[in-house]
């Protein structure tokens, strides 16, 4: 493949991953795409693969008559070839596509058969290649499913326009009664007992988008006004329900310097002050108001180098990992949306930088070597050995280049206590000990991390110079 095809293959990559459907339309990158999927699963980037897999799938559910059937027939050419290579991990996250696919006529029936197909192989994969045992629901806890079970039980006796009708008033019941959950979740059970309901479908999602927008205050609408231009309607309500809300009383602190706090911040009402502890002073570096939004290591593994205060009585909404990867499976693409706008709207990283207070208080030095890595405990025993690349030194710490095929492990080294063996020219190797304060994502495709330490103690300039052969 030349330059230029690969260029324009991975701009598609990068335009379908942000949940730009359209590059489907095109047959040059549906052709190549099962393939590159293929090779991107054997290299271990699996965090390419789900996202890829998720919009391919979300793709093939398409309105647009060209979209969906050339969306489709990708989404079964791709997961053919994972089901060959045993990939039963990544289908498994992709079954209720399928599903959908074998119970809609509005798909040719030689993708409906490829989805049944496939359906039936991973099934048999996932059994280890005997035939799944039949799963035995719970004895239902609360009148909601009970309800649910009778009315299933309508549907498999054949009264399925009673069923449908039923459900269908579950759905509306609890989206008036604000249970949102339940209501999205029984919403797309619908489908399972007619796949055409499409009235149904549409009518409850938007009592359930209603419901939820008038739950929302106005004045909350007014204060996020500028997020929800960068959401979809639909996004800015997943992401409103996931946060939960905080109160602070005047001087209370919400996170303090060095924390390895991984939530979002929201101001929903009230000020924040955003200080930085130089030594033994406090330095103040700005505030943050109503609508204003702070997470330092929400989006990268790091500890946090400000500290936040309420400044009056105050309101945030905070959002935490774990909900926001709940999110992105439920609504690709959300995550570089709310990254794109954080990186527009914050910036408390330049002042630090602009004030002279940035983490890195000691010049950087490039050394670019191959260095061996150990983690260790308390005891200084050996948790783990690999190989890093090392990208730069200072007195106070350094950064190296490591591999991480699961985004998801890279904050299990923020806070380690970690001994790096330097080379060094015609000299014993240099061992350094330090702390993981930071690690941070450089390349999503080869999932190349950059990890950033402090030492436990600072060099010297002199050996600093050894280090460096000057």
């Amino acid at each position: 493949m030349g330059q230029q095809q690969l260029s324009g293959l991975q701009e598609a990559l990068n335009s379908l991953a942000k949940g730009q459907h359209d590059v489907l339309l095109d047959p040059a990158v549906t052709k190549i795409l099962p393939a590159t999927i293929m090779r991107l699963a054997e290299n271990q980037k699996l965090p390419a693969v789900d996202a890829l897999l998720a919009q391919i799938s979300v793709a093939s559910r398409a309105f647009d008559k060209q979209l969906r059937p050339a969306a489709a027939t990708c989404f079964i050419a791709t997961a053919t070839m994972l089901a060959d290579a045993r990939h039963w991990q990544r289908l498994e996250k992709i079954t209720s596509g399928l599903k959908t696919i074998v119970d809609s006529p509005v798909y040719r029936e030689e993708i409906r058969s490829g989805a049944k197909t496939l359906l039936s192989r991973i099934d048999s994969g996932r059994s280890g290649g005997q035939p799944a045992a039949p799963s035995q629901d719970p004895a239902p806890k609360t009148p909601l499913a009970i309800r649910e079970q009778q009315i299933f039980q309508l549907a498999e006796a054949g009264n399925t326009e009673v069923a449908k009708k039923q459900l269908y008033d579950l759905v509306v019941s609890c989206a008036r009664k604000k249970d949102f959950a339940n209501a999205e979740r029984l919403r797309e059970r619908i489908y399972e007992i007619d796949p055409m309901a499409l009235m149904e479908i549409i009518q409850s999602g938007e009592i359930i988008d209603q419901e939820k927008s008038e739950a929302i205050s106005e004045d909350d609408l007014e204060v996020w006004s500028k997020l929800r231009n960068a959401l979809t309607f639909d996004e800015f309500n997943a992401l409103y329900y996931s946060m939960e809300e905080r109160t602070y009383k005047p001087e209370e602190a919400i996170v303090t310097q060095g924390a390895r706090n991984d939530e979002l911040f929201f101001i929903n009402m009230g000020s924040v002050r955003v200080s930085y502890m130089g030594g033994e002073k406090e330095l103040f570096l700005k505030n943050l108001n109503t609508g204003q939004i702070a997470g330092e290591n929400f989006f990268n593994a790091s500890v946090w180098t400000v500290s936040l205060t309420a400044m009056q009585l105050t309101k945030i909404l905070a959002l935490k990992r774990e909900k926001l990867t709940e999110l992105e499976k439920q609504n690709p693409g959300i995550e570089s949306k709310l990254r794109d706008y954080y990186g527009r709207s914050s910036d408390i990283h330049k002042m630090l930088e602009l004030k002279g207070m940035d983490r890195r208080v000691h010049d950087r030095h490039k050394l670019e070597r191959r260095i061996q890595l150990q983690v260790v405990d308390d005891r200084d025993r050996v948790l783990s050995s690999f190989r890093g690349e090392m990208t730069d030194i200072s007195l106070g710490g350094y950064s190296f280049i490591i591999r991480i095929t699961k985004k998801e492990n890279s904050r299990l080294l923020l806070g380690r206590s970690i001994k790096a063996g330097i080379p060094v020219n015609g000299l014993p190797d240099k061992i350094l000990r330090g702390t993981v304060i930071g690690v941070q994502n450089v390349d999503l495709i080869v999932s190349d991390y950059s990890v950033h330490v402090k030492f436990t103690s600072e060099l010297d300039r002199q050996a600093l110079q050894v280090i460096m052969g000057v």
